[in-house]
């Protein structure tokens, strides 16, 4: 089976020639891919979440765990001048690391911290502009130390019946990565424009213009990924509590080095809400993806259910199928996880979170071969694209925190992570276990 081209395993330096910023094109603007690519550090705990009653059933939800009861509702900002509302965040975090590849087969223990000091700005209320750096410090030096950055502007307004939103962000990052299992430089570029309309009290339509642009540089290689795509919508809410709709995607994908791709989607949506205790989104349908003459066809899908048997308790169960491109030419990623979610408030200012899941990911490549239809005679060769299986990942893990709040705006936890993969590709296998502490406060 040919295997698809790899990067070089070396570290990458932060500002590499590989590793180009672009130009963002402030016209209708998003993206399908998404953001950065999942590290194989464990995210952060939300500082602070918004309590039940800010949630709102909408068909294009695919959902996720909701807040408990008791947290704390955003309050104005620390101080305000004009129509500028200022809202400080500050997030510590120390990790010791097992596990945390520099590279493919080379894996290190290593202490990791990390500071994100950050502020959102409301610009009266229709804005709001966050700008978060976090600076990341190793203890090995096979890792070099980094500041990531994110800056996110939105803004929404309505007139009658239209509403309209737009949304820029940018995303960088330095660190070890899940798909190529080394240190890689993401830079992301999102833009997302959306107009909707109600049209009457049921049923609604949207459309969404996205852009997003993803460089990345692992090793000596790199991977840039320029995608624009256009998202209509129609939602049909029969009651309060129960909606469905059709969603669709037209997009295409510049991939350098590589091949360009093109994409469709389609699928139903619904939401539900089953009294106060249960609540269920889901949404499932087909994505057609066309690369070198061949095309592949997938189902995919993503729903979550909640069950909230008292104020205090809350758990979830989500399952979701995607197709992205990958790192690596001429190749998507076919991501399936299910995940598990059980959270516990207790004694009024304590929380234990347990979560758990399951993914796999085929990593589908598209390759030509080139053949005489007819051996026996003259004339030119002909040439056939197909599709190929090239790698297999499977991932389990699971993670328990227990945390407390402080002097109101304060935050403070400590966590256990466990993370295990195995693959087709034997270098590409990884178990890691991470602990740590995290501090947090927001205004």
């Amino acid at each position: 089976m040919k295997q698809s081209r790899r990067p070089g395993p070396g570290p990458c330096r932060p500002g590499s020639g590989a590793l180009r910023p672009g130009l963002v094109l402030l016209s209708f603007l998003g993206g399908v891919s998404g953001s950065l690519a999942q590290g194989v550090l464990t995210p952060p705990s939300q500082i602070y979440e918004r309590p039940a009653s800010s949630y709102s059933l909408n068909t294009n939800v695919s959902g996720g765990i909701p807040p408990l009861a008791g947290a704390v509702v955003q309050a104005p900002g620390l101080f305000q001048w004009g129509p500028l509302d200022f809202h400080p965040h500050l997030l510590y975090r120390f990790i010791y690391g097992d596990g945390i590849p520099s590279g493919p087969t080379n894996h290190y223990k290593t202490v990791i911290q990390e500071i994100s000091p950050g502020l959102m700005v409301n610009m009266g209320d229709h804005w709001s502009l966050n700008y978060t750096p976090t600076v990341r410090l190793y203890s090995n030096n096979h890792f070099p130390d980094f500041t990531d950055e994110l800056v996110a502007l939105s803004g929404k307004t309505t007139y009658q019946d239209w509403g309209f939103g737009l949304s820029q962000t940018y995303a960088s990052s330095f660190g070890p990565i899940v798909e190529t299992e080394s240190l890689t430089a993401q830079q992301n570029y999102m833009t997302m424009l959306q107009v909707s309309r109600q049209l009457g009290s049921q049923l609604s339509a949207e459309v969404g213009v996205n852009q997003n642009f993803r460089f990345a540089s692992i090793g000596s290689g790199s991977e840039d990924i320029r995608e624009w795509s256009v998202n209509p919508g129609l939602n049909y809410q029969f009651r309060p509590r129960f909606g469905v709709g059709l969603d669709g995607a037209l997009g295409y994908d510049a991939i350098t080095p590589g091949s360009d791709m093109s994409f469709e989607q389609a699928q139903g949506t619904m939401n539900w809400q089953a009294g106060d205790k249960v609540i269920l989104t889901a949404g499932g349908g087909l994505e057609v993806r066309q690369l070198l003459g061949a095309e592949l066809i997938n189902p995919i899908y993503n729903g979550t259910i909640t069950y909230r048997p008292w104020d205090d308790t809350a758990a979830s169960l989500s399952a979701r199928r995607t197709v992205t491109p990958s790192f690596y030419g001429d190749e998507v990623l076919v991501s399936t996880t299910v995940s598990a979610t059980l959270r516990q408030e207790f004694l009024r200012h304590f929380n234990l979170q347990v979560t758990g899941g399951y993914g796999t990911t085929p990593f589908v490549g598209f390759a030509t071969t080139t053949e005489l239809l007819f051996p026996n005679q003259i004339g030119s060769p002909a040439v056939q694209a197909h599709v190929q299986q090239n790698r297999t990942d499977n991932t389990r893990y699971a993670r328990v925190s227990l945390g407390s709040t402080f002097r109101q705006r304060g935050t403070v936890s400590i966590f256990y992570y466990y993370s295990e993969t195995t693959s087709g590709l034997a270098a590409f296998a990884l178990t890691s276990t991470q602990v740590g502490i995290e501090i947090g406060w927001r205004y």
